[in-house]
């Protein structure tokens, strides 16, 4: 098949990394894979693409909310066999390029909604908005069974909640079980010191603030450290120094990969106000360390275990989870277990299998 994949961005994020695995998987089962990042300016990974023989275009618009992309997407449609469309409003600018084309040159269409919230669902009126552009889908892909809730239920129309289906996100598991270990070293500690460890973009809606105020209230031996970038950072260095922990906070900024930072680490936290899935937990489960996450959707479902979720901003019950975690060699080691088995759940082999197969079934419909 030729498959064109629509994506506003392909740099360090959740949907980038499942993009990669799942194109890689496809161009390495006999098919032709074009990745569309209508945001040009956001390409960080492109020779990670482009080194497995998958191609890269970059849309001729920097603004990723120009209409003009319904013009080239247009034009590009009709040379492919299936179009996979990924996050707003590259979803809607594919629907209504589709809708432009004769029924003839229109191909097979599928959107993954990477999230289980946004904003356009506060507006009752943009439930009849979000029915007329879905529509254009002959399957839209939840990434939890969370996200398929919300989504249906969000939709309230059968024809469109008998499209929706459920494939949940994976990774490479031994790129993070086979990792190095280099993060001690990096910042100079020694193994009577305890790191728990966020990787996230330092955005809305992450919850970065949260994790420092528990790790005030653990013991001093608790270092965290933060890997990614973002707004927050100033904030966070900010609290640190009012909490007077700032040797104990550690901002490493953007890693091109988190894999050899984790092994290293003693506890795994996403702390946010929702998400659509919450990939990191499964890296932290890949590289053998136990998790700690916000009571949300999605995210609720990775860890899948309520004894490891604290309410969002519940800064307090975190730090007693973590110095529990941290005090008791039993419980740890028993945890480290549990969570590494579960990373097999979520794998990239098991997910990019669901995908082929719904290519196939859809192309043996049409």
């Amino acid at each position: 098949m030729k498959i064109l994949h629509v994506v506003p961005a392909i740099r360090n994020g959740g949907v980038a990394s499942v993009l990669f695995n799942l194109a890689k998987s496809q161009k390495q089962n006999g098919n032709d894979v074009t990745i569309y990042v209508s945001r040009p300016q956001l390409r960080d990974k492109e020779q990670e693409f482009r080194q497995y023989g998958i191609n890269v275009m970059a849309s001729r618009y920097n603004n990723r909310h120009n209409p003009c992309h319904i013009l080239e997407l247009k034009k590009l449609l009709p040379q492919y066999d299936l179009v996979h469309v990924h996050l707003f409003p590259d979803q809607l600018f594919v629907s209504i390029a589709f809708k432009l084309l004769s029924k003839a040159k229109r191909p097979i269409l599928i959107t993954t909604e990477h999230n289980t919230y946004n904003n356009r669902r506060k507006i009752k009126i943009f439930r009849y908005f979000d029915r007329w552009f879905y529509n254009s889908y002959d399957a839209i892909v939840n990434i939890s069974p969370a996200s398929k809730l919300n989504l249906d239920k969000w939709f309230g129309k059968k024809s469109l909640i008998n499209k929706s289906i459920t494939i949940t996100n994976g990774i490479d598991i031994s790129k993070y079980r086979d990792a190095d270990n280099i993060i001690r070293d990096e910042i100079g500690l020694s193994t009577n010191e305890k790191i728990v460890v966020m990787v996230s973009r330092l955005i809305y809606p992450k919850d970065p603030i949260t994790l420092l105020k528990a790790v005030s209230k653990c013991d001093n031996n608790v270092h965290v450290v933060f890997i990614g970038y973002g707004p927050l950072e100033k904030d966070l260095n900010e609290l640190a120094a009012n909490l007077n922990i700032s040797y104990r906070v550690h901002l490493l900024g953007r890693k091109d990969s988190a894999a050899p930072y984790l092994r290293g680490c003693d506890i795994g936290v996403l702390s946010t106000l929702w998400d659509g899935f919450g990939l990191v937990a499964v890296e932290y489960m890949a590289a053998g360390i136990p998790v700690l996450a916000s009571d949300v959707d999605g995210l609720r479902d990775v860890v899948g275990r309520n004894e490891n979720l604290f309410n969002v901003g519940d800064y307090g019950t975190l730090a007693s989870k973590i110095t529990d975690l941290l005090n008791n060699t039993e419980k740890y080691r028993k945890e480290k277990n549990i969570f590494s088995k579960r990373a097999l759940k979520f794998s990239s082999e098991k997910m990019n299998h669901e995908y082929l197969q719904l290519y196939s079934q859809l192309q043996n419909k049409k």
